[in-house]
């Protein structure tokens, strides 16, 4: 179960509600989701769109299982990242950069550096609903700009701006929260034929 995800002050005699974004992350253990991917241009003009299962387990795995269009797969385990293409039929494993801290991987799985390079902009908080805007402090951020909204406390939406004005709109649906996954959920056969590069 979610701990510590409501912060409840007083203020005259009416009961306000805050919701604290880093406390509901620190909450969770792990995520089992469908994911929705879209990507936008700055005219708002759909560049990409796939689709698949998302997979996080604190305190370092993270998948991306795209099944629509084509086939991929983003692990990010053991201080690399490994990206599998069936189209292009290779493997490409890198070890994790200075720029992957402040990637959105990074941020749900030590959401505590969340508010290292993001601040909050905006609240909204309604029956069920929770949205947060969070801008960037530094200047060597990928994505200018976040909102994350919660529904009934379930991770919902992700939405990222990039400094050209494009977004990436990730949607999350049949989410499960804190289930027991297996590191073996995160693990994935090499396909006979495969060409691997790895530079780690």
């Amino acid at each position: 179960m979610l701990v510590s995800l409501m912060v409840f002050t007083y203020e005259s005699s009416s009961k306000e509600i805050k919701f604290n974004i880093n406390d509901y992350f620190n909450g969770i253990q792990s995520i089992e989701a469908i994911f929705k991917q879209t990507i936008f241009s700055s005219e708002n003009d759909v560049i990409d769109y796939s689709e698949g299962l998302f997979l996080l387990k604190k305190p370092d795995k993270i998948m991306w299982n795209f099944k629509e269009p084509s086939v991929k797969k983003i692990l990010v385990s053991n201080q690399k990242i490994s990206t599998y293409d069936k189209d292009l039929n290779q493997l490409l494993i890198i070890p994790i950069s200075d720029q992957y801290q402040s990637s959105l991987a990074n941020l749900l799985l030590r959401n505590n550096s969340l508010m290292s390079y993001y601040q909050v902009s905006s609240e909204t908080l309604k029956e069920n609903m929770y949205s947060v805007v969070l801008v960037k402090k530094e200047s060597n951020i990928l994505f200018i700009r976040m909102k994350i909204t919660i529904v009934e406390m379930l991770l919902t939406e992700i939405k990222l701006w990039d400094n050209n004005g494009q977004y990436i709109e990730i949607t999350f649906d049949n989410t499960i929260l804190n289930s027991s996954l297996s590191d073996a959920s995160f693990e994935f056969s090499i396909p006979n034929g495969t060409d691997v590069f790895d530079h780690t």
